[in-house]
């Protein structure tokens, strides 16, 4: 170790040999102060830390390197041959669980194997089936709201949304909703919602019989579903290992659940910020899916990480094998360097490669689907809702940590 450095209060880091101490900033993307207000604008005060910093309070790992440059992001994500996915997710599981998040923890060629298999299901195609049906539980949902001329946005539409669409994706009873929002709460945001690990671990147990069962059950009798796919897809004359399929289908509900939840959340406090980008998409609907990318770009809510696999240089600067790095998107999505005005919502930008969905072999398997219900959620309210605003009641707070996210979001219009 190369010694210790103050933090900003009292607090004493210790730091290792290879980091130079003048690359060292304390960097909290969970308890950083003003972060559950503004956690996207928390974060950017910290690119002027540098291009490379070293974070000793990583809240996961310890510490890790941290980038905000978008094209060493990119360097490190397109090379997994030096930057490996292995043991990411470790923080989140408890010591006895039974499962792995498959294809996340996976590094090629066992990622590539699990990516062939999925995508067929997961392409643009076969994913566009399910555009009916999503649109129909967005319009269940609005058809209760809209005369109530306020709503808690986030229980009553972000959080329902995505879960109906997980479940009938995965062939599952709408009926199980309640059960499986408990458990993404309880394995996702323990100390948020859930203050006991043995609440989560319990949470995840059940979570592996419910889904090993159903795998089972579709092995014996198939169906048009994603479960089914899964159980049942042969790779080279050989099926999934029943590891793999419990670690597919175990990812799936905890990243189908979430992800989509907070974008959404984000999405519609945007819009009720800036009445002007709202009515605009109002005049021409066909705009949406253009705005869709744009406020991925600008709300970027992921923050994983790479472990490098042998000692290596990024952007200049020394990493030791066995060091991790905070692949925070953020900071890749609002870069300066690669988006002028990266703070302004600009629909004139065209295409971006934005960091909403990751970037290279482990990018969102589920991105399509998860464009298409961000679309039909914006559509359909657009549609169906007058101008929505900012409504009276709780400040708005925010969860950060692998994902940022909002607790609640209160909307009024006149209905």
């Amino acid at each position: 170790m190369s010694g210790e450095v103050d933090g900003t209060g009292q607090e004493r880091y210790t730091v290792p040999s290879h980091v130079p101490l003048e690359l060292v900033h304390p960097f909290d993307f969970v308890h950083a102060p003003g972060i559950e207000q503004q956690p996207f604008a928390t974060v950017e005060q910290y690119r002027h830390c540098g291009r490379v910093f070293w974070n000793p309070i990583n809240p996961f790992f310890g510490g890790a390197w941290v980038l905000t440059r978008a094209e060493d992001l990119r360097y490190v994500l397109s090379n997994p041959k030096l930057f490996s996915n292995v043991g990411e997710a470790e923080h989140s599981r408890s010591e006895d669980a039974e499962v792995e998040l498959i294809p996340l923890e996976y590094d090629p060629p066992e990622h590539t194997r699990i990516r062939h298999l999925l995508n067929p299901i997961l392409s643009p195609p076969a994913v566009h089936k399910l555009g009916e049906g999503i649109r129909a539980h967005a319009s269940a949902l609005i058809d209760v709201l809209v005369p109530q001329g306020k709503c808690e946005f986030v229980d009553s539409f972000a959080v329902p949304l995505p879960v109906s669409v997980f479940l009938q994706l995965m062939g599952l009873p709408q009926g199980d909703a309640p059960m499986a929002l408990g458990w993404k709460s309880a394995i996702l945001h323990v100390g948020e919602h859930v203050t006991d690990n043995a609440v989560a671990d319990a949470a995840s147990h059940a979570v592996i019989a419910y889904l090993d069962g159903h795998a089972a059950a579709r092995r014996a009798n198939p169906r048009e579903d994603f479960i089914s796919h899964v159980a049942n897809a042969q790779v080279a004359g050989q099926r999934l290992q029943d590891r793999e399929v419990r670690g597919i289908l175990y990812l799936m509900l905890l990243a189908g659940l979430d992800t989509v939840t907070a974008t959404l959340g984000w999405f519609f406090h945007h819009l009720a910020a800036h009445p002007d980008q709202q009515a605009q998409l109002r005049a021409d609907p066909s705009l949406v899916p253009q705005a869709v990318e744009e406020m991925m770009r600008l709300y970027s809510i992921t923050v994983a990480h790479r472990k490098c696999l042998q000692d290596v240089e990024v952007a200049g600067v020394a990493m030791k094998k066995g060091d991790w790095i905070s692949i925070c998107a953020p900071f890749g999505s609002m870069d300066p360097e690669e988006f002028p005005d990266p703070d302004r919502y600009n629909l004139a930008r065209g295409l971006v490669r934005h960091f909403g969905f990751g970037f290279g072999p482990h990018i969102c398997a589920g991105a399509h689907l998860a464009r298409l219900e961000l679309t039909i959620a914006l559509e359909e309210w657009l549609a169906r809702v007058p101008p929505w605003r900012f409504a009276r009641g709780p400040e708005m707070n925010a969860y950060t940590g692998t994902s940022f996210g909002l607790h609640n979001l209160h909307l009024a219009w006149d209905a």
